[in-house]
């Protein structure tokens, strides 16, 4: 009869997955089939699902992706002013969601430009000269040229909108730039989450503050919208316009590994 080995692997996740291995052929033939196992889990923790939520007016994508399958749901926005990639490492982010430890800690959307027309002209606003987070559709909305003349009037507001309702986050974090810097404000009952991801950030970079929901409301704002009216926390992450990606990086992530384990 042909001798066999159980062999139990322990999975990062915490699964337990037994493995039968004949040993006919020595103690090598275990290891290798092991080692396989191994390297087959790893090509699966660094899977990460992408796709496209629309197109922005000049028919760029809106791309998304998703990692993680922790017990808190955070959406995360960059590019909504055409801010320079610099400022908004969704690259190093990206890495930091695919490790399994926040994996298991977190569930993350990432749209990495909402604004990728303005990112691509150098520009605020979008290619209709539109300012996106003025296009909202929060219950104080006024229509205009500079915020369009109906709510959602963007195919870039429109997709993102359609897409944040349907994910239903617990948390949206939006990295946007700002003259000051670096600090992080919210909307709606954010103060919890924003308090956990600056202790993180400042832990790398002590000049991050938190100011907290400022009490008033921009009309047609992403944290009007869905922090004041649909009481989905909104934090803003404000670096310096002039502020070297580095520190950035370092900050932000630091922030985002604290609020992993922040469960308001």
């Amino acid at each position: 009869m042909r001798p066999w080995v159980l062999i139990f692997a322990f999975l990062a996740g915490g699964a337990v997955v037994p493995l039968l291995v004949p040993t006919s052929e020595g103690s090598e033939t275990v290891s290798a089939a092991l080692r396989e196992f191994v390297s087959q889990q790893d090509v699966a923790e660094v899977r990460v699902t992408k796709g496209s939520i629309g197109k922005s007016k000049e028919g760029r994508p809106l791309l998304v992706e998703d990692h993680g399958e922790g017990p808190i749901k955070i959406y995360v926005v960059g590019g909504v002013h055409g801010e320079p990639p610099a400022l908004r490492p969704t690259d190093e982010l990206s890495s930091f969601f695919r490790r399994p430890s926040t994996k298991r800690r977190m569930t993350v959307r990432m749209l990495r430009d909402l604004n990728p027309d303005g990112t691509a002209r150098g520009l605020f606003c979008n290619a209709n000269q539109v300012d996106i987070d003025r296009n909202f559709p929060s219950e104080d909305f006024k229509p205009s040229a500079r915020h369009g003349m109906s709510p959602l009037s963007e195919p870039e507001t429109k997709a993102f909108w359609d897409d944040v309702l349907r994910f239903r986050p617990d948390l949206v974090v939006v990295l946007q730039s700002a003259l000051a810097g670096p600090f992080l404000d919210g909307d709606g009952p954010s103060d919890a989450y924003g308090m956990q991801f600056v202790r993180g950030a400042a832990s790398a970079d002590d000049r991050w503050t938190l100011l907290g929901d400022q009490g008033y409301a921009f009309s047609g704002s992403m944290g009007s919208a869905l922090g004041k009216d649909r009481g989905i926390p909104v934090l803003n992450l404000r670096v310096r316009r002039d502020q070297d990606a580095a520190s950035v990086r370092e900050a932000i992530i630091a922030g985002f590994d604290a609020l992993g384990g922040s469960y308001p």
